[in-house]
């Protein structure tokens, strides 16, 4: 067993690990992250799962990563729907904007199945994806951060892997866009999240003050 695939075995368990484990935070109410997020990503996994099966290149280890991937977010959109059920869902502006464009770019590759318009509209979907996430962190609360820091510092961990395989391997520096997309948006959320509990320690600690 090859480098790369030690790599992909190690992210698809990595993808079902912290999957599993936000699902389970999530249905004890430990996080409440943004279902707009969720919905992009699963248009932006399933432009991918298309576009890996309308190819020629049917390698074991981009079937792999492709499944996990649709699974992964599949099952937490499916999991954070059952948990708002009952609840009517409100959208921000932006998040409107981000789900439309979303469409829009989905549909441009629908319609044209060209490459390059699939290439720049899975890309444009995936970090548009992390847009509502990335507002709801900034808005900081009282309380616990709503995205749970173990899913995306092990999302960098796994971005970083794809990358250092895409660097050391075939050196396809248009494939290096994913894991470097990733890499970037997932090292901001994770700073939002640190940036979140420093306020709320800051505010306990200033709430303590006021007490005495």
């Amino acid at each position: 067993m090859n480098i790369s695939n030690v790599a992909a075995v190690t992210v698809v368990l990595l993808v079902f690990y912290v999957g599993i484990r936000y699902c389970i935070k999530l249905l004890r109410k430990e996080i409440s992250p943004r279902v707009t997020t969720w919905l992009i990503f699963e248009i932006g996994v399933v432009m991918s799962l298309a576009s890996y099966l309308a190819g020629h290149d049917r390698s074991l280890i981009k079937a792999a990563l492709n499944a996990a991937d649709c699974v992964q977010v599949t099952v937490i959109l499916v999991t954070l729907l059952i948990e708002q059920r009952g609840r009517k869902t409100q959208f921000t502006r932006n998040e409107l904007v981000s789900l439309w464009i979303s469409g829009i770019a989905a549909a441009a590759w629908i319609i044209t199945k060209t490459g390059w318009i699939g290439f720049i509209g899975f890309q444009s979907v995936m970090s548009i994806a992390y847009l509502p996430t990335v507002e709801s962190l900034w808005r900081w609360k009282p309380g616990a951060s709503p995205e749970p820091m173990e899913k995306w510092a092990i999302n960098v961990f796994i971005a970083f892997i794809g990358l250092v395989v895409d660097i050391t391997g075939r050196h396809d520096y248009l494939a290096m866009v994913y894991p470097l997309r990733a890499l970037i948006l997932c090292v901001l959320v994770v700073v939002l999240i640190n940036r979140w509990g420093q306020k709320s320690k800051a505010n306990i600690g200033q709430m303590e003050i006021e007490a005495r």
